[in-house]
């Protein structure tokens, strides 16, 4: 019966997410707003809520372990899955029809990887919640300073914004009963550690509104919102750990890290590195967009193999 109510979350939030994506591009088309503001900000960090409060529940119910896996676990599937786009859309070439600008938010997501790296070892670790606070400012800085292009404009849909934050509720309250229905199913299978559970099952479910929202703004040949709002939400999750970091007496969160949960920040910052290169690249041929793309499917798969281990 829990599988089965699972299901049914699910599919709510991905009919939820598709209208939500389809609003947003809406938004960005018939304001001033630009597609970085839409897809980094707004959408990245609505879409990214799911974790939010996964990650915050599970440091009140005293399993920092699970909130730690559940936003490594999701930063990396989000990139895995923006691989798998490519391939499937491999006509579109949506990678060389974005900007660079998209090389600012690898960076911001490399730097962090390398101070909570550095942090589950326990050096300079008092300070990693700090720079992670810090690079998200940097990002919504970034964000405001590029909004200069001008968005193509089209016939005015009424009450565009009530629809848009309208579905996005609806989308934040899907998501919280899904992630609760996903946290519940988990405690079937104790055998495995919390930090595989976290990034695997509640990374996985809690990136669901990411991966569908992702998905309908390629389809709409909204290729820069689409990746601005998968790295941008990998960005808003890297805020969210340092937020649950706050709430852990006497200690921080990168403390609960284990050797799961390193593979997963190690693979991350791997497959950032391979996705950089990608938007970076002004080739011509598309075997080498191929090439990348199977690069990070296969990182992200060793990984999953890895927990198994």
């Amino acid at each position: 019966m829990d599988g089965i109510f699972f299901l049914i979350l699910a599919f709510f939030t991905i009919y939820t997410s598709i209208k939500l994506s389809y609003y947003g591009d809406k938004l960005s088309k018939q304001s001033k707003l630009g597609t970085a503001f839409i897809g980094g900000l707004l959408i990245a960090s609505i879409t990214s809520l799911p974790e939010f409060v996964t990650s915050l529940s599970a440091v009140i119910f005293d399993n920092p372990t699970l909130s730690f896996g559940d936003i490594v676990g999701s930063n990396m599937f989000n990139i895995f899955v923006l691989a798998v786009y490519n391939i499937y859309f491999f006509k579109s070439d949506f990678f060389k029809n974005t900007t660079k600008k998209h090389l600012i938010e690898c960076l911001i997501l490399f730097i962090d990887y390398i101070f909570i790296i550095i942090g589950t070892f326990n050096v300079v670790i008092d300070y990693i919640s700090v720079v992670l606070i810090i690079m998200y400012i940097s990002y919504m800085i970034f964000v405001f300073k590029s909004e200069k292009e001008k968005t193509q404009k089209e016939s005015k849909e009424k009450y565009i914004i009530i629809k848009f934050m309208l579905t996005a509720l609806v989308m934040i309250i899907l998501s919280i009963f899904l992630t609760y229905q996903a946290d519940k199913i988990s405690k079937i299978y104790p055998n495995f550690s919390s930090s595989s559970i976290g990034a695997i099952l509640l990374g996985i479910t809690t990136s669901l509104p990411e991966v569908v929202t992702t998905f309908a703004l390629i389809k709409f040949n909204n290729f820069d919102m689409a990746i601005s709002n998968m790295l941008g939400s990998n960005i808003f999750n890297f805020l969210v750990l340092s937020f649950s970091d706050i709430f852990i007496k006497n200690d921080h969160i990168y403390n609960y890290s284990d050797r799961y949960s390193l593979f997963y920040l190690i693979g991350g910052l791997l497959i950032t590195m391979l996705l950089s290169l990608t938007i970076s690249s002004n080739k011509s041929k598309k075997i080498y967009y191929l090439f990348i793309s199977l690069l990070i499917i296969l990182s992200y798969l060793y990984v999953w193999y890895l927990q198994f281990t």
